[in-house]
């Protein structure tokens, strides 16, 4: 028993010694040759986007240690095996980052109506975080630092405007004159493009044809239709029935050519079947035809009042007759003088002035001038729909609409902000009718060579000033002899 005991007390003592050996020979590492030194790294001196890490050694077996130990190059020393860190010099890196942001400047920037300004801030090139402070003390969020857009700089309203059958309307709309942002005024929305502002026109909403001039057989008729939603009026012919020698039709009736004079146009031309029998059956010289407009008789004397053309059916009121009509309405009779109860017809027709648009004074712009351009209109127009060309002008530092709707001024600015050439004004009435002139804008070089229009009175007044003053000259030498001779 004592032997037993004696023996497991030695396998014991053997069996620590063993394990004892053991864990102090893994405890080291010996012979480890120094191939290089890594130096630490403060928090405070790593780039916010590196790590911070800790002083150590790359052994040439490839092992890293962390030391804090002064080793040279080459040296053999022995780590303990706690301070083994991997095979990287990563490996000893910490688990947070530095501390130390590359800050720059972001300029303060004025917010305008269609870009978001800011505040001035600093911002880290590594990490992105924003600070209030060039110091990097207070950090802040970028969008904080956003300033709201600014109000829209807007132009005039253009005023809504029906669409007709043949002009486009549009809605009520403004335009920011600095980002030209365009907002329904009515609707209180914004707008995509001024494609969008335009209200389509309706085009004709026709009536059904109807018969003003029945055909005979060896005439044509004429029939009309009327828009609905306007004046407009369209005519057609209607064939002759083709068979000759018919007699005459007991319909009676005189249309015009055209039933809407224009003002400054040649005569009005009426076509008429009574006339057409008349002469026929008495010769255009017999004098049989009467012709009346409103309660005036008028008379044939070429083409001043009215003209029968030979051995035919038409009737010409002449110049004289049509520039003693004002504008409007009228009707035209036609009538045997002989029994003008059985054989009389009559028909409307109209007299339109046309409206005008003329420059003031001069229809000339010179490059870099303070002077702006005047026109005048013969009838009011629509504030709203002055254009040049194709532009339609909206802004009121661009044109001006004098209280009576009747002289539109392009301002300087306007005009100088143009290059040179020939341009269009165009502006419509009151009802719908479209005016318009051209106007001229000229380099220096271009108006120095151009004859200067209304120079002429300038030079007439300086001729009758020399003329009054050689006159002047003549009465007064022979007076100053006279009294040099006393």
């Amino acid at each position: 028993m004592k032997t037993l005991t004696k023996i497991l007390t030695v396998v014991t003592l053997v069996v620590l010694c063993v394990s004892l050996f053991t864990l102090v020979a893994s405890a080291e590492y010996v012979d480890e040759i120094i191939a290089r030194k890594v130096d630490a790294r403060a928090a405070a001196d790593t780039p916010c986007n590196q790590h911070p890490r800790d002083q150590g050694y790359v052994c040439e077996s490839g092992r890293v240690f962390k030391s804090t130990a002064a080793y040279a190059v080459g040296a053999k020393v022995t780590f303990l095996d706690a301070d083994f860190v991997g095979t990287s010099e990563s490996d000893l890196d910490g688990a947070s980052y530095g501390t130390k942001h590359d800050l720059y400047t972001v300029e303060a920037k004025i917010s305008t109506c269609s870009v978001a300004g800011n505040n001035k801030y600093y911002k880290c090139n590594y990490c992105g975080q924003c600070y209030s402070d060039a110091a990097g003390t207070t950090q802040v969020t970028e969008s904080s630092q956003k300033l709201p857009l600014a109000s829209h700089n807007w132009g005039n309203t253009v005023a809504a405007a029906n669409a007709t059958c043949q002009h486009d309307g549009n809605i009520a709309y403004k335009v920011c004159k600095d980002c030209g942002a365009i907002y329904d005024t009515t609707n209180n929305v914004y707008l995509s493009s001024m494609a969008s502002t335009v209200i389509p026109q309706t085009g004709h909403k026709w009536s059904g044809w109807e018969v003003i001039k029945p055909q005979t057989n060896v005439s044509p008729g004429q029939e009309r239709r009327e828009c609905e939603n306007c004046d407009e009026v369209e005519y057609r012919e209607i064939p002759a029935d083709g068979i000759t020698d018919a007699p005459y039709t007991d319909l009676w009736y005189v249309v015009p050519l055209h039933d809407t004079w224009l003002r400054g146009e040649e005569a009005l031309t009426f076509d008429s079947n009574l006339v057409e029998k008349l002469n026929r059956e008495s010769g255009p010289n017999a004098n049989y035809v009467g012709v009346r407009v409103g309660t005036d008789s008028l008379y044939e004397n070429s083409y001043d009042t009215f003209d029968f053309w030979s051995w035919d059916r038409y009737i010409k009121l002449g110049d004289k007759t049509m520039q003693g009509l004002r504008e409007g309405q009228y009707r035209i009779w036609v009538y045997d003088r002989r029994n003008p109860k059985e054989y009389t017809t009559s028909c409307d027709f109209w007299v339109v002035d046309v409206p005008t648009l003329e420059p003031y004074s001069t229809d000339k712009h010179v490059v870099n001038s303070s002077k702006s351009l005047r026109f005048v209109a013969s009838e009011e127009i629509r504030p709203d729909s002055v254009q040049v060309g194709s532009r339609k002008l909206y802004d009121a530092n661009d044109y001006f609409v004098s209280n009576d709707r009747k002289n539109v001024t392009l301002s300087p600015d306007f005009l100088n902000a143009r290059q040179t050439g020939t341009y269009t004004i165009s502006a419509l009435t009151k009802d719908g009718r479209t005016i318009k002139t051209n106007f001229y804008i000229l380099s220096t070089a271009q108006a120095s060579s151009s004859p200067r229009t209304g120079d002429e009175s300038q030079i007439g007044l300086w001729a009758a000033f020399l003329l009054l003053s050689g006159a002047a000259i003549i009465v007064m030498v022979p007076k100053l002899r006279k009294h040099g001779a006393k």
